[in-house]
């Protein structure tokens, strides 16, 4: 079996679930409690014949679901459960999994890689491991732990003296998973995924069980970053770029990044390459920066900042910013900011469990 990273998911197609009022199940918050769910979570249950009935079988809760006619007994479905505004839980029936109706493909896609395409975007998890110090502290008392806390600092960046170059070897070096350099027969370089599964395995060899926070949370930064570059994949695959990763430093917290750009149409202008930053820094609080280059050379910054003095401040270089554009061969189109979250950042309630999934064959 080949190994499967983002350039090879490309020729798999992306199952849409199916909104059908019909095939959705409602749960008290009770129920979801005993289940465990979060908003947005996926998991999978089995079809099972109780009282001569088709059922949905949910780690030993029965749910009533008109499965019939593509369901047989056996078959796993995947749901995504959703947290309604009256407190209920929906668990809406994915077309996914061992069956997929009349126009399935012939062979399902892996649940693991079926999972991470499904997941909720962010890296929330991944953000608070990324401080300055907090992955470090987790490394378990082994011999060459003085050898992976290297490995780590030397995957993080300096704030106070970050070059151009160095900010593009680390991006580059993100792009490529080492699933698709293994598969390739290339050696595997350090990078940020490579160090959870280091830690992950070093915590498990001497069974560094203290915590099963700590475990929870390198496995959800690892299902954050998987999901990431898996999904990433898929919009390549339509001709789009959407690629997202995060920037650890040693000097300050981490910095979200998001590249999006939507794909050329023959006889059309280019599309703008969009940047999307996002920090939530102790130093400056929460700040969220839009960058859109357009025709290779124009600049387009919108800038959100919760604290009015890091606002202010923006405001006050804005000149110094041109003019440093423009020495690098930019120009500066707008300059907006706003003290102000931004306005499409969601925070009203906590990011999900990535990657969680009831397994109820276990």
């Amino acid at each position: 079996m080949s190994i499967l990273g983002p350039e090879g998911v490309h020729a798999v197609a992306r199952v849409a679930p199916v909104h059908l009022e019909m095939r959705t199940a409602y749960v008290e918050a009770p129920v979801a409690r005993q289940l465990g769910l979060h908003d947005g979570q996926v998991v999978q249950a089995t079809a099972t014949v109780v009282n001569h009935q088709l059922k949905l079988v949910l780690n030993d809760h029965i749910f009533n679901l008109p499965l019939q006619p593509y369901i047989k007994e056996g078959d796993l479905m995947q749901l995504r459960a959703q947290l309604l505004p009256a407190g209920k839980w929906a668990l809406q029936l994915l077309h996914t999994g061992n069956f997929a109706g009349p126009e399935a493909a012939p062979t399902g896609m892996p649940t693991r890689l079926n999972t991470l395409l499904f997941q909720p975007p962010g890296f929330a998890n991944l953000l608070a491991l990324l401080r300055p110090g907090v992955l470090e502290s987790l490394i378990p008392p082994v011999q060459d732990a003085g050898e992976i806390k290297k490995r780590i600092a030397a995957q993080r960046l300096n704030m106070s003296s970050l070059q151009p170059q160095a900010l593009k070897r680390f991006i580059l070096g993100h792009t490529k998973p080492s699933e698709a350099s293994l598969a390739e027969g290339e050696p595997v370089a350090d990078n940020t995924k490579v160090l959870l599964r280091l830690l992950m395995a070093e915590r498990e060899r001497i069974e560094e069980k203290e915590s099963v926070d700590t475990h929870d949370s390198l496995k959800h930064a690892l299902d954050e970053l998987e999901a990431a570059q898996v999904q990433s994949g898929q919009t390549v695959n339509k001709g789009d770029l959407h690629f997202g990763l995060v920037i650890p430093f040693r000097d300050a917290d981490p910095v979200e990044l998001h590249f999006e750009q939507k794909g050329n149409k023959p006889g059309q202008p280019k599309n703008p390459l969009v940047v999307n930053m996002h920090t939530n820094s102790r130093v400056l609080g929460e700040v969220w920066l839009k960058t859109t280059i357009s025709h290779n050379a124009q600049v387009d910054l919108t800038m959100w900042a919760l604290r009015k003095d890091v606002a202010d401040l923006a405001k006050f270089n804005a000149t110094e910013l041109t003019d440093e554009l423009e020495s690098a061969g930019l120009h500066m189109g707008s300059f907006q900011v706003y003290n102000a979250a931004r306005p499409d950042a969601q925070e009203d309630h906590p990011p999900p469990e990535h990657g969680s999934l009831i397994d109820t064959r276990a």
